[in-house]
């Protein structure tokens, strides 16, 4: 039973907590499965399960939930009947208050841990998740700092495929280009992906997806090529015309067909302020109005003012 007790409370303080960390930081970043050597993950665990455990330890007297005063005593009792079944003979009456005390001592002082290591956890993801603000500012010093701690603990392709990097994270989407094995080229808006557990991409799923005919644009391209040193009016083919619009919401790629992969941050149509541009509401206004005039029948000579017409004038009299 002592055994078993000892690897119950190792387990609870020095492995729990590690999960949590990683538990927590996932709703921010996708972290790598593995961020160095055994060594290094043995310091970081043991940081996230000393740091907190010290702080719990420091607060155990204040705030809520208090821990009992006479543990080390109860410890003591405890420890000793469960290492001896003569010592738990003579001391029976005495074990059950004290085992009720040890566990609501170390139940306290693991919530405590626990509520610390998450607030930790959060404010480490937090901190990632600002990654592209601070780097838009152009302070190296801090620039590596963050990079440093933060960078080789996220997946390389959660860093490629979401705008963690950029400064306005939240108003950009991530559209991408990808290359397949066998030759095939598609572009779409990420909408989601999965990473495996060794850190490799293993589904990407696409919002508007599109395939271009790469075959037909090669031909055509190189018909040109051609063509072009005898006759230099030949049009240049347009590489938008040769793209075909994938059916359906969601396309989604194997990570393992994947060659190579290009990825841009553009900011959707949805995103722009109605008023960021007054010039260019006023020429929409005006070009309102003018199909207006068209749909009525009126002959249009110049784009109509926001001025309402003088009484007597009709828009598109001839001076």
């Amino acid at each position: 039973m002592l055994t078993l007790l000892v690897t119950v409370l190792a387990t609870a303080y020095f492995v729990v907590p590690e999960l949590i960390t990683r538990f927590v930081v996932s709703f921010y970043f996708v972290r790598k499965a593995s961020t160095g050597t055994r060594s290094e993950e043995i310091l970081r665990a043991a940081f996230w399960a000393i740091v907190p455990l010290w702080l719990a330890w420091l607060t155990r007297n204040i705030w809520w939930w208090r821990t009992p005063g006479d543990i080390q005593h109860s410890a003591q009792l405890v420890f000793s009947c469960l290492f001896s079944d003569k010592i738990f003979a003579d001391n029976q009456n005495s074990f059950y208050p004290a085992l009720q005390v040890f566990l609501k001592f170390n139940i306290c002082l693991l919530l405590r841990t626990y509520a610390i290591v998450v607030a930790g956890s959060a404010f480490f993801g937090f901190l990632a998740l600002q990654l592209g603000r601070i780097r838009s500012k152009k302070r190296p010093r801090l620039n590596k700092a963050l990079h440093w701690a933060f960078m080789p603990r996220i997946s390389e392709w959660h860093v490629a495929l979401s705008p963690i990097l950029v400064r306005d994270r939240k108003e950009l989407i991530v559209r991408i280009d990808v290359l397949t094995k066998n030759g095939i080229l598609y572009r779409g808006n990420v909408f989601e992906k999965r990473i495996n557990n060794d850190g490799e991409l293993a589904t990407l799923i696409l919002e508007n997806a599109q395939r271009m005919m790469r075959a037909d644009f090669a031909k055509d391209r190189a018909e040109y090529e051609t063509k072009k040193a005898s006759d230099p009016t030949v049009a240049k083919p347009d590489t938008e015309s040769y793209w075909r619009v994938i059916p359906g919401e969601m396309f989604l790629l194997n990570g393992s067909e994947i060659s190579t992969v290009n990825v841009r941050h553009v900011r959707p149509v949805s995103v722009l302020k109605q008023d960021g541009d007054e010039d260019m509401m006023k020429v929409f206004g005006e070009i309102r109005l003018l199909l207006r005039d068209i749909k009525k029948g009126n002959a249009v000579g110049q784009l109509p003012s926001n001025e309402p017409p003088k009484a007597g004038d009709s828009v598109g009299d001839s001076q």
